[in-house]
């Protein structure tokens, strides 16, 4: 019989994409503000692995990955899922967004998102949160999940930030 056991903390990161006109100086204070410091922040990205947003937040746009300092409770992740949300609404412009903000979890075993949409290979959580895992740790790395893990998240950009992030667990 197993024994239900509280998970260890983990790492929260946020990945950050924003459009053109919009600088990280306008998203990252508000974002140290509510999360708390950070222990690691990847280069800025030109996103380049589709044109799904460019509809609502148009061309050039850029991504920022940004991992929190203080050790995480995975039950919270909700709660910073709805609070990044509100975030966003700060940023629109003519009721388009300009910065979406998408937190998630750097956990040992896996990388989990956040979102709002329900999908089959999704869990739902609560209050509206689902939750994914799109990478899983196997051989040394985070490995993409066939089908599900989205491009940019599969690029070595992206892998080696992760297996960095991962390293900086020490708690």
């Amino acid at each position: 019989m197993s024994v239900p056991k509280t998970p260890k903390p983990v790492l929260l990161f946020t990945a950050v994409l924003f459009s053109e006109g919009v600088s990280t100086s306008d998203f990252m204070p508000l974002l140290y503000k509510e999360l708390g410091a950070t222990v690691f922040e990847s280069v800025m990205m030109h996103f380049v692995w589709s044109d799904y947003y460019e509809k609502e937040m148009g061309p050039k746009l850029r991504r920022v990955f940004m991992v929190y300092k203080k050790p995480f409770d995975r039950d919270k992740l909700p709660d910073v899922k709805r609070r990044t949300d509100e975030l966003e609404l700060l940023f629109l412009k003519e009721g388009k967004r300009t910065v979406n903000i998408d937190p998630g979890l750097i956990c040992m075993e896996n990388i989990e998102l956040a979102t709002n949409k329900a999908f089959s290979h999704r869990v739902y959580l609560r209050d509206g949160v689902y939750v994914e895992v799109t990478l899983f740790y196997k051989h040394n790395t985070y490995q993409p999940i066939e089908y599900w893990t989205y491009p940019e998240y599969r690029s070595t950009q992206v892998l080696d930030f992760f297996n960095t992030a991962r390293g900086l667990m020490s708690f």
